[in-house]
């Protein structure tokens, strides 16, 4: 074999194992790339994913304060509540929110309305793909944000007010 065939399958694999920040500017979902006050809130946003992934978790087991129950509009939840009867359960605390299109919501939660509203921190991923993390108040973006596109590439961040972003 020779010396320029070893260096083609070397140069090959080093180009097959390359992360993909190799050919961009920066790496999917890359937290390097937003302004403080947007990094501090995404960062929430994950931390509160991470506890509502845990509270669907013990949802599961019917356990006091979790409940997993559907919606009218035939989304589910699976989380923290309070109240949590069968009547009238109000998602309260962190959890699971998904609807049949295959968005799914997970994060902090406040009850009120009919059934509670997505309200602190969390992570919305739309059915495209395209991601949202940040804060919420009563549904609606609202504080510090981002959005990604389903590559992980961003998209746009900033301040959001009632549900708007602020230029």
């Amino acid at each position: 074999m020779s010396r320029w065939t070893i260096f083609a399958a070397f140069l090959a694999l080093a180009l097959f194992v390359a992360p993909p920040s190799f050919a961009q500017t920066a790496r999917p979902f890359d937290l390097a790339q937003l302004t403080p006050e947007v990094r501090a809130s995404v960062e929430a946003a994950r931390a509160a994913q991470t506890r509502a992934l845990m509270a669907a978790a013990r949802s599961q087991a019917d356990g006091p304060g979790h409940i997993r129950f559907t919606g009218t509009g035939g989304d589910t939840y699976n989380g923290e509540c309070n109240p949590c009867g069968v009547d009238s359960p109000q998602r309260h605390g962190v959890g699971l929110l998904s609807w049949p299109d295959g968005e799914i919501y997970a994060g902090e939660h406040m009850r009120g309305g009919s059934g509670g509203f997505k309200h602190g921190h969390g992570v919305y991923t739309f059915m495209n793909g395209n991601v949202f993390e940040g804060e919420y108040n009563r549904d609606q973006y609202s504080g510090y944000g981002v959005f990604w596109t389903a590559d992980g590439q961003l998209a746009d961040q900033g301040r959001f007010v009632n549900g708007e972003l602020v230029r």
